[in-house]
């Protein structure tokens, strides 16, 4: 752990002699008197424009600025402006970045791709259970990131992944039965390993590549795509989309210890209880989207949405639990699986 952190510092470290004073306030954030000056952190997302994660990000940055009167001012650069997530965690570790809301660089450590794991949640109300600010996620998360100067702040929830698909797939919702198809899938065990316990039979197509080896007939569809992302990537040719919750496509908003230590406490403790109404605001925004998203599917392409009934959709999370979840333990640890699923099993019981 200690040999990957310090590689990861050296390659950053030619980066942070060029930003260094670029991000927050170079000065501890005070006064002689004691009040609390002004100061502009960066934040950074790989998220476009008309994203509902730069939507909400607008939100932080004019909230925040309210509610401390000026004194935390947030700079937002969308659109990996600032860099990808991979460069931009690793400067934000550093301090050379204030802020981002990105994807976790598992890179840095494997335990930071847990949010992953297949029916980690499965719909909206688990998902506002599982990535509360004091989940089981939630707080392993914080525990991670803080051994490597990083507080974790939330999650944005941007929707749920779905089968985008031109030939039909047998027996969908028969967890283990054979699909007769052939889906792309990303190169990790969390999604080859579900998808084939799920009886798909499964390639590997980098994302890029995704349209051209579905009209190609190289697959049949593919996972890893939420309905924004189907109506315009694949839209105009898919003929089904299959909306089974297996996988929620989550960021996480995060700042580097270096950066909060020049916040004044209260303004700090402000900045926080922000970020977590904008991920829950975030939970709302995703499910309006996704909604909207598969009716323009419907109209505007003819593609056929196929939905899971919340009884089909827990026996999927059983069978995935008890199938795959083993084989992810040598990735993932039985220990975060285990948290997780006692976790979602409170939520569970508490409906």
């Amino acid at each position: 752990m200690k040999k990957k952190l310090v590689a990861v510092l050296l390659i950053v470290s030619l980066a942070a002699l060029t930003f260094a004073g670029c991000g927050g306030s170079s000065e501890q954030n005070g006064e002689a008197d004691g009040t609390a000056k002004p100061i502009t952190l960066r934040l950074a997302s790989d998220a476009p424009p008309e994203h509902i994660a730069t939507e909400l990000n607008n939100w932080l940055s004019e909230e925040v600025a309210a509610r401390t009167d000026g004194r935390i001012n947030i700079q937002y650069f969308p659109s990996s402006q600032l860099g990808g997530y991979d460069t931009v965690f690793t400067e934000v570790m550093m301090g050379t970045i204030d802020m981002a809301q990105i994807s976790w660089n598992a890179a840095v450590d494997e335990r930071l791709a847990a949010f992953n794991v297949p029916v980690a949640t499965t719909g909206w109300e688990s998902a506002a259970w599982m990535l509360r600010p004091d989940s089981y996620l939630s707080n392993f998360y914080r525990e991670v990131a803080g051994e490597f100067g990083v507080d974790f702040l939330g999650w944005v929830l941007e929707g749920y992944m779905g089968l985008g698909m031109v030939k039909d797939v047998t027996n969908p919702k028969e967890p283990g039965a054979a699909k007769n198809v052939q889906i792309r899938v990303w190169g990790a065990d969390v999604c080859i390993e579900t998808m084939k316990d799920l009886g798909f039979n499964t390639v590997t197509v980098p994302y890029a590549e995704v349209p051209t080896a579905i009209q190609t007939g190289v697959v049949d569809g593919w996972i890893g795509g939420t309905p924004n992302m189907n109506y315009a990537w694949v839209g105009d040719f898919i003929t089904k989309f299959y909306v089974n919750y297996i996988y929620s496509e989550n960021t996480a908003y995060m700042i580097s210890q270096k950066t909060a230590a020049k916040l004044d406490p209260a303004d700090y403790e402000i900045l926080k209880e922000v970020v977590a109404e904008a991920s829950a605001m975030s939970i709302e925004k995703a499910q309006e989207n996704e909604e909207k998203y598969l009716k323009m599917l419907t109209d505007d392409y003819g593609v056929e949405i196929v939905r899971f009934t919340e009884e089909e959709i827990q026996a999927q999370a059983e069978f995935i639990k008890e199938k795959t979840w083993p084989k992810l333990e040598a990735s993932v640890s039985k220990e975060v699986l285990d948290g997780i699923a006692a976790d979602y099993e409170e939520w569970l019981e508490s409906k």
